[in-house]
This record gives structure tokens, sequence and C-alpha cells, in this order.
């Protein structure tokens, strides 16, 4: 009984990493730098909640999850664009977690509270979208080897 009681206290306890690494997805450096039509610098500047219908929703009890239409979404503030083929960038993005997941708008809010590092931003499509759902940031320092794959990639294209 106690082993399961402090299982069950660790994972609760790490659920604020697991929201920042939109668990259970990943992917690869490469996948990121070679599948994205958009590579940014950015920071996370906030955290909203919207319903299905758009609607905003500011109780911090409010709850993502299988069979629930709301969508927790992170404000990034675009610093640099990098590569893109829009012209032009929102200085403003709101990119969606995953909503198949159970977080509550507070959670994340919490765990994005002092957010304001600069990280790579990896996003696809017209729309803006993570690479995978909640997945679409790395740190700093993988920019070189982020750009030089994605050109290898592009010259083995061309």
């Amino acid at each position: 009984m106690r082993r399961v009681l402090l299982t069950l206290l660790t994972f609760l306890a790490l659920l604020p990493v697991t929201a920042l690494a939109g668990f259970p997805f990943e992917a690869t450096l490469d996948e990121m730098a070679v599948g994205a039509d958009h590579i940014l610098v950015g920071r996370v500047t906030g955290v909203d909640m919207i319903d299905g219908a758009g609607k905003p929703i500011t109780d911090p009890k409010a709850r993502t999850g299988p069979g629930l239409r709301n969508q927790i979404r992170l404000r990034v503030t675009v610093d640099q664009v990098l590569v893109s083929n829009a012209q032009p960038v929102p200085k403003q993005l709101f990119v969606p977690l995953a909503s198949h997941l159970h977080y509550a708008l507070g959670q994340i809010q919490e765990a994005h509270a002092q957010d304001s590092e600069q990280r790579l931003v990896f996003l696809k499509g017209p729309g803006f979208d993570g690479i995978k759902p909640g997945v679409f940031m790395r740190p700093m320092e993988d920019k070189p080897e982020a750009l030089r794959l994605r050109q290898a990639a592009r010259r083995m294209h061309d």
C-alpha cells in the first residue's frame, strides 16, 4: 500500500513536467526541424482556454480530456522568425496543447507562470500548429543543429 501511495504521489508531482513535454507524444529534433513550416524564436507569455465554440474559459478548475471540447493554448510571443512559409508571421500565436489529455487550466497556468525564457518553436501549417499535439518547443541550444538538419533535408529534396 505504501509503495502504491508513493508511486501515485510521485506521478502527481510530475504532472507539471509532463504538461510541458506534451506527454505522451515525442518528436526528435530531426522530425521537428524537417517537418516544420515555421521555425521561430519565441517565449510563452500566457495561457488561455477556449471551449468548443471558441469562447474563453477562465475557471482555473476547467479541464481538458476525452469527451470535453475545451482546449488549452499557450500564447507564444514571436521574437524572431528563422524560417517560415507565411508572410507575415503574427507577433502573438496561440498554440494548442493536446486536448485529449487531462489538464486543468490552472495547472498549466501555474506551470508557465514564470515562463519567459526564449525557445525554438517548431510549427506547421497555416494555423501554426505543433508538430505533434502539444509538441513544438526545444531549447535555444538546439538552434544550430535544427537549422543544419533542415538545410540538409532541403538539399536532399532539391
